[in-house]
């Protein structure tokens, strides 16, 4: 009797002991809760030993796969001992490491029993290469795992928009990016009518094109930021709130306002730290189209995609038309390239002077040493930003993510481009002519019909099309290594000019001209 004593006392202090001498855990050991495997990921991804060999982690995905969105995933916790894990704490980081950030979201961790732990509420912003950055603290012990997922995508892939070629061909012709137009809020103040717009800057993760992840700063949440549109005469006030990781101001291009409203840091204003805003306030004088942007360290925060249209409509149009279009170009950088003045072997940065690239941008991209050069005739200078672009886009993505332009046979369209990058593009399409109309806001005499308009850095063209020529058509920057997405040819500055009314198979391949 005094034996079966013994051996339950030491059974019981066994299973309550908590972890000793760590016995590295391997496969065959950690294998009784095989969680089966996952689409689109690495087939090992289901199971790690800890970087110490304390622990094992078996990761298991009830939708069988991660997507960009909303994901759960649940994970099952194993001592060196192969027993299931009670009480740990366990924290999860997705993390991005080519862009150097993660969510933007807190996640829930939840214990269900028998070493399983729930992991929800893991918002993935954008598609490309994620690790999963798992921490156990179980006892006296504390280790870390990753999880490697190199390809994920939105949930059904891409809603491409696709259609048959004349030639026979099932081709894309881009998806679905309209631009958002921010309606505004209409107060009364002292007998005036006033039309406010409020818009706040955060941290957003999206795609320039399939597979190209890149961190940005967007008015409300979208880049480019959602479209202003006023009448010409309208009292306007725009708020700017600040919820992202950078100082910002917000400068209406072209507009007559006071000094104080015009957004030049240090001069009419301070800029606007995260959980700060400012009130931007004047009276919409200058017709036409136009566009905001950040005025702080604007080189590198326009390229971060801090700009909107900006649209004062006449009180009378000068020209009829059927549709409108806003095509805001830009080109973007999908590489950060860097000097490095120090040699850094920790952050990969082996030799001294040498030229690095690190595969995508975030807002305050540093290095070790890295410094601001201080000068004397500004309150405050910032780093060299001078970007290598590799993406050229339309309305912040680059084909095959661009919108096409819908016509119906007959109609006038009015395009509004907008450059709002540092290079110059020379808009083209095919097999039709168009007029311009505006320059800069201002309209203009041009009677000559052509079929390529160049629009330099800041500059903004309005053109009117007539839809005269059924079928498909491309439309593109005619700077031909524009369309492309690093440097793979086509993509970037390219959409199409689609007919709705227009059937393939209509009509011959006979010269109808």
């Amino acid at each position: 009797m005094r034996k079966i004593i013994i051996y339950v006392l030491i059974a019981f202090l066994g299973a309550c002991a908590t972890p000793g001498t760590p016995e590295k855990p391997t496969e065959e050991t950690l294998h009784k809760h095989d969680s089966g495997t996952f689409t689109q990921h690495l087939a090992d991804s289901k199971y790690r030993v800890t970087e110490k060999g304390v622990f094992g982690v078996e990761m298991e995905i009830p939708a069988k796969r991660l997507m960009v969105g909303v994901n759960t995933i649940n994970l099952i916790l194993h001592d060196n001992r192969d027993r299931d894990m009670q009480g740990a704490n366990v924290s999860v980081t997705p993390w991005m490491p080519e862009m150097g950030h993660g969510v933007f979201s807190p996640l829930k961790v939840t214990e269900k029993g028998n070493g399983l732990y729930a992991v929800e509420n893991i918002v993935l912003v954008m598609g490309g290469h994620w690790e999963f950055r798992v921490n156990v603290k179980w006892g006296e012990e504390e280790d870390n795992v990753v999880f490697d997922f190199p390809y994920v995508r939105t949930a059904e892939g891409y809603d491409y928009i696709k259609a048959k070629t004349p030639a026979g061909f099932d081709a894309v012709l881009g998806m679905k990016n309209t631009l958002e137009e921010l309606q505004p809020e209409i107060v009364k103040e002292n007998g005036k009518t006033i039309k406010v717009f409020t818009l706040t800057v955060r941290d957003i993760g999206f795609e320039l094109f399939p597979d190209a992840p890149m961190m940005g700063w967007g008015f409300n949440g979208t880049i480019p930021g959602p479209t202003l549109r006023m009448t010409e005469g309208d009292r306007v006030r725009i708020i700017l709130k600040n919820d992202s990781s950078g100082k910002h101001t917000i400068h209406v291009h072209g507009q007559r306002k006071p000094v104080f409203m015009d957004g030049v840091p240090y001069i009419g204003q301070k800029p606007v730290r995260k959980g700060e805003s400012y009130t931007y306030e004047f009276t919409a004088q200058k017709l036409g189209t136009s566009f905001y942007h950040c005025h702080v360290d604007s080189a590198h925060h326009m390229d971060m995609g801090m700009y909107g249209a900006f649209i004062v409509e006449p009180k009378e149009e000068k020209y009829a038309y059927d549709r409108e279009y806003i095509m805001i170009l830009d080109e973007w950088p999908t590489k950060h390239i860097h000097v490095h003045e120090k040699d850094d072997e920790e952050a990969g940065h082996e030799k001294h002077g040498v030229v690095s690239v690190h595969k995508g941008t975030q807002p305050e991209h540093a290095h070790p040493g890295g410094r601001t050069e201080k000068r004397d005739y500004y309150p405050k200078t910032h780093n060299p930003h001078n970007p290598v672009y590799d993406a050229f886009t339309i309305n912040g993505r680059a084909f095959p993510l661009t919108e096409p332009v819908y016509v119906k046979t007959g109609e006038k369209i009015r395009l509004r481009f907008i450059n709002a990058g540092y290079q110059s593009h020379f808009m083209h399409t095919h097999s039709h002519k168009f007029r311009v109309i505006t320059r800069d806001g201002a309209y203009v005499d041009e009677p000559q019909l052509i079929d390529t308009v160049h629009v330099g850095a800041a500059q903004r063209v309005d053109v009117i099309i007539e839809a005269d020529n059924p079928g498909i058509w491309p439309f593109h920057c005619h700077r031909l290594n524009h369309v492309a997405n690093d440097h793979i040819y086509p993509g970037g500055m390219l959409t199409w000019i689609v007919y709705e009314d227009y059937k393939v198979g209509e009509g011959k391949k006979s010269d109808q001209y």
